[in-house]
């Protein structure tokens, strides 16, 4: 499913128009990260390489595709943070979208992320295109997750904590590529202890609560935003929390006078879930 959420995306006009495909040598900027050389020199004579608006994206198939989601994600996302100015205007973020699975395991194994579905560091963002059948995600769900990541970096200076960081993006990967009914079906799982999960210094240890980690995560974004009055405050909560990572005190711009207060009207909210 393309991420056509919202008749803002649906007029902006046509971002794949402005890819073009072009050879590495003709990009804008071709300088390399350490994990982008380790990402090229993988089947390197396979690469394609074309950039939009705000993106560099290296591929090896369905690179229209890639280029308008990425910009169509960029723009909901910088949205959803009211449209908050970009702190690297003028400079594009790299994509690396990989398309064959052994191809992204063995990259995956150099920057020992094993484990990762994908992965945002700074302003590159590496990814599986493609299932390990070999069809182009048209989902999307991996590259929402991890293009929310990306904006973020260029909309602001510093991280939020994990739990924040985590839920903005699985809000992103869940809910805004399906509708509500199957978010919440998808987030239906074991509650993860909410003390804990503001607390968390670390993803957890076993996969099953890595899982319950994300969800719990989105489902707090998906209350602090369930409106559009919330939504307008979560960027101020945002600022409020990667200054002091106190969630007591941030969740008064949402009107709660207290801890307590919020708890109680989150547990209400979460038996929709």
């Amino acid at each position: 499913m393309l991420w056509l959420v919202g008749a803002g995306l649906v007029c902006a006009g046509k971002p794949e128009e402005s890819f073009k495909e072009k050879k590495f040598t003709d990009l804008s900027f071709t300088a390399l990260s350490d994990w982008g050389e380790m990402a090229m020199a993988i089947q390197r004579p396979k690469w394609k390489h074309g950039e939009t608006e705000h993106f560099i994206i290296h591929f090896f198939r369905n690179g229209e595709q890639i280029a308008r989601r990425s910009e169509l994600f960029y723009a909901e996302i910088k949205e959803f943070f009211s449209n908050r100015p970009d702190l690297l205007a003028g400079k594009k973020s790299q994509v690396f979208a990989f398309n064959a699975a052994p191809d992204w395991k063995q990259f995956a194994g150099k920057i020992k992320q094993g484990w990762a579905g994908g992965v945002t560091r700074g302003d590159e963002f590496f990814y599986p295109a493609a299932s390990e059948e070999g069809w182009f995600d048209s989902r999307g769900k991996v590259q929402a997750h991890e293009m929310t990541h990306l904006v973020f970096n260029r909309l602001y200076r510093d991280q939020p904590p994990l739990w924040l960081n985590e839920g903005v993006a699985e809000y992103f990967s869940q809910r805004k590529t399906g509708t509500l009914t199957q978010f919440r079906q998808q987030m239906s799982l074991t509650p993860y202890n909410l003390s804990q999960l503001f607390q968390a210094k670390q993803y957890p240890e076993r996969p099953d609560q890595i899982t319950a980690f994300y969800a719990e995560a989105a489902i707090v974004v998906d209350f602090l935003t369930h409106t559009q009055e919330r939504t307008a405050k979560l960027p101020k909560f945002v600022d409020a929390m990667i200054a002091s990572n106190d969630v007591a005190a941030a969740i008064q711009i949402y009107g709660y006078k207290n801890y307590t207060e919020f708890e109680v009207a989150y547990k209400k909210y979460r038996r929709h879930f």
